[in-house]
């Protein structure tokens, strides 16, 4: 994480940043629905269930670039931040789609609480007044993602009780997620 913060005020007041951050995540799910289908400019009967079995799909990494504001009291900041989001990762389904690997973009909002450490403590191993922890939650959400395809899929027909496959579909995944993360920061220029 890198990021950039301005307090006004000495001791309290209000503190604007902008910070960035990207990491690596695991956020794989295995699927047999494979989402909504739909067949030229028609619709697909509700009645009609999708089977995806090869299908594994998520998120491999994923980025923010938010803008922060909050009030520092004492040693205590309390903001809310919130901006733009990016990840990607890759979809394994041999059956329909194939391998791909895609980025997504989105938003990302949240907040947290940070501490500055005090000089004297065992956490503060550079012994300044620079080094703060802190407790953050995110909710991200990136972009839809739609995709077109060539290949067969497998559907099922409940209310006829008649399975076959569908050809030439579009499929749309949504991909949301929770982050709740703590941090030790290091602060470089004046506390």
């Amino acid at each position: 994480m890198l990021g950039y913060n301005v307090q006004f005020g000495q001791g309290a007041g209000i503190v604007l940043g902008v910070e960035t951050d990207i990491q690596y995540a695991d956020l794989n799910n295995r699927r047999r629905d494979g989402g909504f289908y739909s067949f030229g400019p028609g619709a697909v009967s509700s009645s009609v269930v999708f089977v995806d079995p090869t299908g594994n799909r998520g998120v491999d990494w994923f980025g923010t670039v938010r803008g922060r504001i909050g009030y520092a009291f004492d040693r205590v900041l309390v903001y809310g931040t919130g901006g733009f989001a990016y990840g990607g990762g890759g979809s394994d389904n041999q059956l329909a789609y194939g391998r791909d690997n895609d980025t997504r973009i989105g938003y990302a909002v949240g907040g947290g609480v940070e501490y500055a450490i005090p000089t004297g403590s065992f956490l503060n191993f550079f012994n300044s007044n620079a080094v703060t922890v802190k407790v953050e939650g995110l909710y991200v959400d990136l972009e839809r993602d739609s995709r077109k395809s060539a290949g067969s899929i497998f559907a099922y027909d409940t209310a006829t009780n008649t399975p076959y496959v569908a050809v030439g579909n579009k499929r749309a995944d949504d991909t949301q997620f929770a982050v709740v993360r703590a941090g030790l920061n290091y602060k470089f220029g004046s506390y």
